[in-house]
């Protein structure tokens, strides 16, 4: 008696399982229906550059693609900073000019580069524990909803950066 209860609930266990895993993949079809089957933004070769002097801004490079159906970098955030703000620099009459961006738009399926001499960004009041050679751990938010979380490496003012970020940006 006892063996045919074990089986009995064997098998219910494995048909609760069974629809749960339905359910995960419904919600999982309905959530890719949804946006078309798009993919969303994305970060990659995320590197800062520390400050050569304590308590001075970090600069924060970056290659961005805002995935099949574009997107807008709204903030970027760390728990290892006070706070991070986008920013560009431009060349006008002989003077480097710098201007905080709101937000920074990628069209679908474009690359938008945060490197020296282009849009970068500001990271005020880096952790003295973030040495070069260390991750600060970056999270990006996109008007989307979306949310991209990536570890940047650190290198030391000076240091020679990532061959992928050594050019200017846009």
């Amino acid at each position: 008696m006892n063996s045919a209860i074990e089986r009995i609930l064997g098998w219910g266990a494995c048909a609760v399982s069974l629809a749960l895993l339905v359910v995960a993949l419904l919600l999982g079809t309905t959530a890719t229906a949804a946006t078309g089957g798009a993919t969303g933004p994305s970060v990659r070769q995320a590197t800062v550059r520390l400050a050569a002097v304590p308590g001075r801004p970090s600069a924060g490079y970056f290659t961005l693609n805002g995935g099949t159906a574009g997107d807008t970098l709204t903030s970027v955030v760390s728990p290892l900073a006070e706070r991070i703000e986008m920013h560009s620099s431009s060349m006008a009459g002989g003077v480097m000019r710098m201007d905080k961006l709101p937000a920074v738009k990628s069209m679908p399926g474009e690359t938008v580069r945060f490197a020296p001499g282009g849009n970068h960004l500001m990271i005020f009041g880096v952790a003295a524990t973030v040495k070069p050679g260390a991750t600060l751990p970056l999270t990006f938010r996109f008007a989307s909803g979306a949310v991209v979380k990536v570890d940047a490496t650190s290198v030391a003012a000076g240091a020679t950066m990532p061959m992928a970020m050594s050019h200017g940006g846009h």
